[in-house]
């Protein structure tokens, strides 16, 4: 009897510490207020009380369940997803909470991976047709198969460049036509087999494959627009110009050719000499030393290389005006009407091409142009040279590095005397031209040195029969100055 009421004393003792636990775990879940999971009150009171029961009622009955070793076992919620588990672990409930458990069979009923040999084909319609085989699969489910692809531009395969694995198909069948292969890009693929008791994981990576066509050449850049234009004193306006590229070319754009070229008031078109050339490697360029109330065009062309060969795509065209939006003052000379472009180097000169908008009123016979260097840097000089023409261009020849050039534009006219038009530019040094020409350029102090080398040499010639001393002191100078 004793017994009996020391048990009954026990159960009753177990069933006031769960009530009273309970109570405090269900006000502990309605007053946590930062649980990313919205849960009603009823629920959250079932969920305490189902492992409030699960903990007392095994403790009161003596029967107890199988427990997990370890922390698996703590009657704590360390998990809701698998996804919060580590390696092969999922989250499982352990009686009185959640954790992260290593599951039992994890391979019970799971299909085998496919074979790791993987056949392609490319077919005349430009498809590519990846085909795997399976072991023998005891499964009353159906089996579903993923199949995951990587790439990497260039020559020559390449895992450190590759993209990370992409979901390209799934099928019930040992096999898929993929429909978008592009030339230029080397692929791996891999498979796993799917029920729904699992996967045992994806095969290893096939072999590198790549599209026996050529690739096709960049498309031409779209949405070219000017960005911003901004007025500087003199007419001089810069503007930016930006453009758009699709993110998924065949072969990657190397960089941009971009040209533009001008047409003034009266001027039915653009001179070849005003056209003017610049390499980029982003989607914008600047483009400066433009002048104000002219209508511009510019072209941009993409280009990428394969291997060695370049491969050059249309050009988009976008036309645009510099006007001012403010109107000149009335009785205003055009003024400023020269325009300089940028000195350049070919057969042995240096060059330069001057360009100015034709004169139609009053009517204008011929120009004199006149120029010549203001100063230089390496104390050089020469006289003021004159040229004469129709044209509305010239290209003066033979210039100085290093200078400062002034240009005189002088119209004639039979019925008036126009005003004459002036403005300055300055020449780049030789070594600038040097270091971005291929071919070998001699600069004035070059020759200097390769004359004295010439006539040290000529002496070292002579210098047999004489004093030893001599010689040597000869040939240390011509180690000094040999170019």
């Amino acid at each position: 009897m004793l017994a009996t009421s020391s048990g009954v004393m026990t159960s009753l003792s177990l069933w006031i510490i769960f009530l009273f636990s309970c109570s405090i775990c269900a006000r502990k879940q309605h007053d946590d207020t930062n649980d990313d999971e919205s849960w009603s009150e009823s629920v959250s009171r079932a969920r305490c009380a189902s492992r409030c029961l699960s903990l007392h009622s095994v403790a009161a009955l003596s029967t107890p369940l199988q427990r997990e070793p370890g922390f698996a076992a703590a009657c704590v919620e360390s998990c809701d997803h698998d996804r919060e588990c580590s390696a092969q672990k999922k989250c499982c409930s352990n009686g009185c909470g959640h954790t992260c458990q290593a599951p039992k069979d994890l391979y019970k009923g799971v299909p085998l991976k496919p074979r790791k040999e993987l056949s392609f084909e490319e077919l005349s319609s430009g498809q590519l047709e990846v085909r795997w085989s399976s072991r023998f699969n005891i499964s009353a489910e159906p089996v579903v198969y993923i199949l995951q692809r990587r790439w990497n531009f260039g020559i020559q395969p390449s895992e450190d460049t590759a993209t990370s694995w992409q979901l390209v198909a799934q099928a019930t069948e040992q096999g898929a036509r993929l429909s978008d292969i592009r030339p230029g890009r080397w692929y791996q693929f891999r498979v796993a087999a799917v029920n729904t008791h699992g996967t045992r994981g994806f095969t290893t990576p096939s072999r590198h494959i790549h599209s026996n066509r050529d690739p096709s050449s960049p498309p031409a850049p779209t949405e070219l627009r000017v960005a911003n234009m901004s007025f500087g004193p003199s007419r001089a306006v810069s503007a930016r110009l930006q453009w758009s590229m699709p993110d998924d070319p065949d072969v990657p754009v190397h960089h941009y050719k971009v040209s533009w070229s001008w047409t003034a008031v009266r001027q039915p078109s653009a001179s070849s000499l005003s056209k003017r050339r610049k390499t980029v490697r982003e989607s914008q360029v600047e483009l400066d030393s433009m002048r104000s109330n002219r209508s511009y065009s510019v072209e941009v062309q993409a280009v990428s290389y394969w291997g060695q060969t370049p491969l050059k795509g249309p050009r988009a065209i976008l036309h645009f005006s510099t006007q001012r939006s403010t109107t000149a003052a009335p009785g205003n000379p055009a003024g400023d009407i020269l325009d300089v472009g940028t000195p350049f180097f070919q057969d042995g000169q240096l060059r330069v091409h001057v360009y100015w908008r034709s004169s139609m009123d009053p009517p204008v016979e011929f120009y004199r142009i006149q120029w010549g260097p203001e100063y230089c840097g390496h104390n050089q000089t020469r006289p003021m040279e004159k040229i004469s023409t129709q044209e509305n261009f010239v290209s003066l020849q033979g210039l100085l590095f290093s200078c400062k050039y002034k240009v005189i534009l002088q119209p004639v006219s039979k019925k008036s005397h126009p005003l004459a038009e002036s403005t300055s530019f300055f020449t780049p040094s030789c070594a600038s031209i040097q270091a971005k020409s291929p071919k070998p350029i001699t600069c004035p102090g070059d020759k200097v040195k390769t004359e004295k080398f010439e006539g040290l040499w000529k002496k070292k010639k002579t210098c047999r029969g004489v004093a030893v001393n001599f010689c040597l002191q000869t040939s240390e100078q011509l180690d000094d100055v040999r170019p």
